[in-house]
């Protein structure tokens, strides 16, 4: 996963540690899902741990929204490896989308999906990111002693 320096959406507009703890866990599980097999494997056992019998469902939730927003794009998603400390716009943008569709804005989720996708593909991008937000919450609520420093997701 190496972002291309050219693309806007690579362009930092923070770093993980400023980021509300679900906005980073949002991040961290996009880069972590999308880095390769045994990454996805340690978040399977994390989310099975944290998650329990809901993980299995969570995990496809994760699996569509992270197919969706880097297969279904106006171009594609720029991302970081899972421990960059950057937050990239296409990074911002999707955390901001799951935050937003979790307290219920809609709209506001919609707007952040748009700058990722086109129209239906960001109204479906907005329903998952509502459910899968629910998980991320319960995942940041299991460690809340490590929200501002490292992934429950992923460590």
């Amino acid at each position: 996963m190496t972002p291309d320096r050219g693309s806007r959406g690579a362009a930092p507009v923070a770093t993980l540690d400023e980021l509300p703890p679900l906005e980073r866990a949002a991040i961290r599980c996009l880069r972590g899902w999308s880095d390769g097999p045994m990454t996805r494997a340690r978040m399977r056992r994390n989310f099975g741990q944290i998650l329990g019998p809901r993980a299995e469902a969570q995990e496809e939730l994760l699996d569509a929204l992270t197919d969706l927003v880097r297969g279904g794009g106006r171009r594609p998603m720029a991302s970081h490896r899972p421990a960059h400390r950057e937050v990239g716009g296409d990074e911002n943008a999707f955390a901001q989308m799951v935050a937003a569709a979790l307290g219920g804005e809609r709209e506001d989720a919609f707007l952040f999906a748009l700058a990722l996708l086109g129209p239906h593909a960001a109204s479906q991008a907005v329903a998952i990111a509502e459910e899968l937000g629910f998980a991320l919450l319960g995942l940041v609520r299991a460690h809340p002693a490590n929200a501002h420093v490292s992934s429950p997701v992923l460590h």
